[in-house]
């Protein structure tokens, strides 16, 4: 086993889109959501393997069937068809028994396995030919299944240090052969166990990426892997500010590069940063800029680092992110009539986090902008609402009453 400069952000992307495509199947089937109190159901049985045995630490999952009339059929391609992720997941005893509990009603497919390697009820490698299983709130279903696929080993391990209380960190295992991601909770104590994963080569990852740390490549036989050691990398902190020539900081994408991270940078309100990185030698980058803006300089100690900051045993402090703006950036002008003293004018929108004004006389004046779509509110007075307003090179004005 090796590290590699692979990550699941694109896993994780595809992972979500999956999620949007599962809610439109459950509203296509009329199958309720599982809030507000709804009744849930049940699915119970036993996973054997090829040879009849109990098969123990057996992924099983339940995944939302194809509507039975939709004109669009899973054979029909990826252009047309996505399976939507599992809408629950457990995994057997030493018995290879297992209950997957608060199931929404539904029509489902019972999977025994990693989804693309995994066995269909009652016994099918292909979905297009697996029987569909009807959950109900009342009894919960039986689905008994016989492999069909090769059992595997068991696949765990640790991660050091362990999370953070509260992280919501997780493994993540992906593979050229599988059709989906699956995801395991990292324990308080780092421990992490996929079950029995069917022979193959496989990524184990961690989410919420840490930095500078790739995917460990796996190669799984029959044979257990049980002492995968994952080691966090030691980071340190790098602090700073992002300052522009004129007008406010604009939203986009700041970074700390190396060939093989990505360490992303968050931007406070005022332009002031922090962010945990390991010891390499990092490029800065900053996309997603409005058009105009550009990243001219990073500054650290005296000299020039957008190319190469170094990181190696102690944190960094003091660096600045200079950008330069457009020239003549428009003025935001208004008046509010029926305030009966001074007011804050907030304004957001897509390409800047948040401008303030404070209204004097009725009147504010937001010198500098960037031209964009804004959502206008007045903070002590709810009742105005948000407002749109579309402000162009040639600058915006804003007239609104009290009621």
């Amino acid at each position: 086993m090796h590290g590699c400069a692979r990550d699941v952000s694109a896993g994780y992307y595809f992972a979500v889109v999956n999620a949007f495509i599962f809610a439109l199947v459950l509203l296509l089937q009329g199958a309720p959501a599982g809030r507000g109190g709804a009744a849930q159901g049940a699915v119970t049985g036993q996973i054997q393997t090829r040879d009849g045995q109990p098969a123990s630490a057996v992924r099983v999952a339940a995944i939302p069937a194809p509507p039975p009339v939709s004109g669009i059929r899973p054979d029909d391609g990826i252009q047309y068809y996505v399976a939507p992720p599992p809408v629950r997941v457990t995994q057997t005893d030493d018995q290879g028994r297992y209950r997957l509990v608060n199931v929404p009603p539904g029509r489902y497919l019972i999977a025994a396995g990693l989804v693309g390697l995994a066995t269909y009820y009652p016994g099918q490698i292909d979905a297009l030919r697996a029987s569909v299983v009807t959950v109900t709130a009342g009894e919960p279903a039986t689905v008994d299944i016989k492999l069909v696929t090769p059992l595997g080993g068991r696949v765990s391990g640790r991660v050091t240090p362990p999370p953070t209380a509260g992280s919501d960190e997780i493994a993540v295992m992906s593979g050229v052969t599988l059709a989906e991601v699956a995801e395991i909770p990292i324990g308080a104590r780092g421990e992490f166990a996929f079950g029995r994963v069917p022979p193959g080569r496989y990524l184990v990852s961690l989410f919420p990426t840490p930095p500078g740390f790739g995917s460990l490549t796996v190669d799984v036989k029959e044979a257990d892997i049980t002492a995968l050691e994952i080691q966090r990398p030691k980071t340190y902190t790098v602090s700073g500010r992002v300052v522009t020539t004129s007008g406010p900081i604009p939203v986009g994408l700041l970074a700390m590069v190396t060939d093989k991270s990505y360490v992303p940078i968050p931007i406070n309100p005022d332009g002031t940063f922090s962010v945990r990185a390991h010891a390499a030698r990092h490029r800065f980058d900053f996309g997603g800029m409005p058009s105009g803006y550009a990243m001219t300089s990073v500054r650290a100690g005296g000299r020039d680092v957008a190319n190469g900051l170094t990181i190696s045993d102690a944190d960094v402090s003091g660096v600045v992110v200079n950008v330069t703006a457009p020239r003549d950036l428009p003025r935001i002008r208004g008046t509010i009539t029926g305030l009966s003293g001074p007011a804050t004018v907030e304004l957001r929108g897509p390409i800047i986090g948040m401008l303030t004004a404070t209204t004097k006389n009725g009147t504010f004046d937001i010198p500098a902008a960037t031209p964009g779509l804004y959502y206008l509110r007045v903070r002590e007075v709810p009742q105005l609402g948000t407002t749109h307003v579309v402000v162009g090179w040639d600058g915006g004005n804003v007239q609104l009453k009290v009621p």
